[in-house]
């Protein structure tokens, strides 16, 4: 006590106090005006191909697994087919489509600078019951097609913009873009991640579920094709035209022979 009681103690100990102070005024400076990029943006992901506005292409195609024994139907249309088939075991075949919607959430402006697919899994295709809904339309948001088959998977631009992927929101702004996911020689589950960046702070995201997506190649071509009412019919392998075979909805689809 002595010690600091001293000039030079007096001077020491001012010297700590000020700096606790610039320390503690730091820090809640810091953790009053900071933003951490993860908390600066909300990703919401819209799964079902049949409820997207302006998807185009050559329909929807998934593979439900030959051990199960299918129940339901998926109503009406293609605006549910996808969470019906999912409903019975099945898995996106040749391609996966997702829409992305990114909003912006804090007072600092946040970039989205990178989009890449992060494949957690490959192995052999998919064997089961194929099925499909001949969706149709045009693209209006901007789209996003990859291709799993390459290595790293492609990315590319299909609204043909020529512009890089990104982003920059700020709060309550929100862009959307759709995402068509390809694989046609095995079967991947992957997920998608972005890069975002606040004030020079940069983080990777990867978006959807724990265990990411998954597409499966096709093998064959017989599958089965809802009418978009109350049933299934059986589709030729290629440009013969045999006798129409038809299975009512709500009842189990066999395996094509």
């Amino acid at each position: 006590m002595r010690r600091l009681l001293t000039v030079p103690g007096l001077v020491v100990t001012t010297a700590l106090t000020t700096a606790v102070s610039w320390g503690a005024t730091t820090l809640l400076t810091r953790l009053g005006g900071e933003v951490r990029p993860e908390d600066a943006i909300a990703f919401s992901l819209e799964t079902e191909p049949g409820r997207m506005s302006g998807v185009g292409g050559a329909g929807q195609f998934m593979v439900i697994p030959a051990t199960a024994r299918t129940t339901g139907a998926p109503g009406p249309g293609c605006d549910d087919f996808h969470t019906w088939a999912v409903r019975n075991g099945g898995v996106d075949g040749d391609r996966t489509v997702i829409r992305v919607f990114a909003q912006g959430t804090s007072d600092k402006a946040v970039a989205i600078t990178g989009l890449t697919i992060r494949v957690l899994e490959k192995r052999s295709p998919s064997r089961g019951i194929p099925v499909s809904c001949p969706t149709a339309g045009d693209l209006h948001f901007r789209a996003f097609s990859v291709d799993l088959d390459a290595s790293p998977p492609k990315l590319s631009d299909e609204s043909n913009s020529g512009a890089p992927f990104a982003f920059t929101l700020a709060k309550g702004e929100t862009e959307a873009f759709t995402l068509t996911v390809r694989g046609r020689k095995a079967a991947y589950r992957w997920r998608p991640v972005v890069d975002v960046v606040v004030e020079g702070e940069r983080r990777t995201l990867a978006l959807g579920p724990p265990n990411g997506f998954t597409t499966t190649a096709v093998l064959g071509k017989r599958h089965w094709e809802w009418n978009f009412q109350d049933a299934w019919q059986l589709q030729p392998a290629g440009g013969s035209m045999p006798r129409v075979r038809e299975v009512p909805a709500g009842s189990a689809l066999p395996r094509p022979s």
